[in-house]
């Protein structure tokens, strides 16, 4: 049973810090172990910075693969892509030292989500049977407890056996999305949750303890070794 934990730290930028180095560490662990590692990043205000800050830390980046958790099914230009905000801030600095998979863009050939998530999925090197696919991902959280895109209520978080799925009628915009599901996350090593401000406490209370997935995916989102959520005061204040 994975070990479930969190950690609170004064503000949004030593939270980004601190799971930017705990990210690190764990990534050189399995480096030293295993000779590469997996990653799977997040988008948003605290994975940007989580990212920024990821930057800074020594890592062999040349022995690392990284995925991203979600993208928006939009063209590769578009600013809303999570994978244009997170070359600025992390990817272009490492040049092409680590191996990076980028979801499928909006084109005018290619324009059906569905279509998009299976051609990514069948691309996929994924491990035999139940073994670990990442070895850390970090999880930003919106306050209705959304992890990638995963939302409440949805398709994609009642999947159950899909590691990847189209969503459409996204809640948040855009409404076409590409992401890895709950089965596809609990196939990592560590999972580190990230989330700061008041909005979020009762996301990371429900989450914390064990609330239906279907209501607060968050809950769902545990590791095979570790799942820590790393908060800002804000975020923590719903906490016993």
């Amino acid at each position: 049973m994975t070990n479930l934990s969190h950690v609170v730290h004064t503000d949004s930028e030593a939270l980004a810090s601190a799971a930017a180095r705990a990210a690190a560490e764990l990534l050189s662990a399995r480096i030293a172990a295993a000779g590469r590692a997996t990653l799977s990043l997040t988008g948003g205000s605290v994975g940007i910075k989580t990212a920024a800050a990821l930057a800074g830390e020594t890592v062999d980046w040349d022995r690392v693969t990284i995925y991203f958790g979600d993208e928006r099914f939009v063209a590769a230009d578009h600013p809303e892509r999570n994978d244009g905000q997170l070359d600025e801030a992390l990817l272009d600095s490492l040049g092409d030292r680590p191996t990076v998979h980028r979801w499928p863009a909006r084109t005018a050939r290619e324009d059906d989500v569905d279509a998009a998530a299976a051609r990514f999925l069948e691309a996929l090197d994924v491990p035999d049977g139940e073994q670990p696919i990442f070895d850390v991902t970090i999880l930003g959280m919106g306050p209705e407890g959304h992890v990638d895109s995963i939302f409440p209520h949805t398709p994609a978080v009642a999947e159950t056996e899909r590691l990847v799925v189209g969503v459409r009628d996204c809640p948040k915009p855009p409404p076409e999305r590409l992401t890895f599901t709950l089965p596809a996350v609990r196939r990592s090593r560590h999972v580190l949750v990230i989330a700061a401000g008041e909005g979020k406490a009762e996301a990371v209370a429900e989450g914390l303890g064990g609330a239906s997935p279907s209501d607060w995916p968050v809950a769902g989102a545990v590791g095979v070794e570790s799942t820590t959520y790393h908060l800002d005061e804000g975020a923590a204040s719903a906490l016993d």
